[in-house]
């Protein structure tokens, strides 16, 4: 091939790439509990829904609160005692279920060593008597982890129905309030579309916006609160922009 259309090839690719989309990487990952060893360890998010806008939903949300013509309800405060009881007796009972499963393990490792020994041997003497130590733990964590999740049982039920009808008044004022979102997200939009994709099983998703503002946002629901993402980011041609989604630059809110 001559030189001529070495430098050739090399300019239309160096032009388009100066034309292409940038590219973002988000990664998602949050502490859960391992279930193999019942510690608590940071781990990626799977198909978690990820989205690209071309706007600040949070400031078109604000902009529409402050003109709406009555104020979003505000939960009352015997209820805001309640709900947060609810989270602390949730994180009691999953503590405690951190530690029966952590004993639990344990004792199943030990089970299945003994078999490789005879009754007489030393090891197997020295298995038989740690065995028996966990036992009573193991028996002691069954019975606070069983206790845990009765009272975070017991406290969701007392409250489950006035939490409903709070719920149901802030949705029927959302419909009301945040009826123009639409039009006012597609005002702010520049003509962009919103770039979406979805974590793999290494929590990574991949997208390709154009150059420009966009914010980075997803949720991840849980059983009383969620994390809500909405980060801001700068997006270039050239070498990717990363973004890592955690707990600590996520907004935790109650789901109540």
């Amino acid at each position: 091939m001559k030189r001529s259309k070495i430098w050739g090839a090399a300019l239309i690719f160096l032009v388009l790439a100066a034309c292409g989309p940038g590219e973002v990487v988000v990664s998602v990952e949050l502490e859960r509990m391992d279930p193999e060893t019942g510690e608590m360890a940071m781990q990626p998010v799977q198909d978690l829904r990820v989205d690209l806008l071309p706007y600040d939903r949070d400031q078109i949300f604000d902009s529409l609160s402050a003109e709406a013509a009555t104020p979003e309800p505000e939960l009352p405060a015997e209820l805001v005692i309640a709900r947060d009881s609810i989270i602390v007796a949730q994180q009691e009972w999953r503590s405690a279920e951190s530690e029966w499963l952590a004993l639990r393990d344990r004792l199943q490792e030990i089970s299945q060593e003994m078999e490789q020994y005879n009754p007489a041997e030393a090891r197997y003497g020295e298995l038989f008597s740690e065995f028996d130590q966990l036992e009573g733990q193991y028996l002691d964590a069954e019975d606070r982890r069983n206790a845990a999740f009765q009272e975070f049982d017991r406290l969701q039920q007392e409250t489950f129905a006035e939490l409903e009808q709070h719920r149901a008044l802030v949705e029927a004022w959302e419909d009301d309030a945040y009826a123009e979102f639409t039009v006012a997200a597609a005002e702010r939009s520049g003509g962009r579309d919103i770039v979406v994709d979805t974590t793999d099983a290494t929590g990574r998703a991949t997208l390709r916006p154009s150059p420009g503002e966009w914010w980075v946002y997803a949720r991840q629901p849980l059983a009383t609160e969620e994390f809500y993402w909405n980060v801001p980011i700068q997006v270039e041609r050239g070498d990717p922009v990363e973004v890592r989604l955690t707990r600590e630059n996520a907004e935790v809110r109650p789901v109540f």
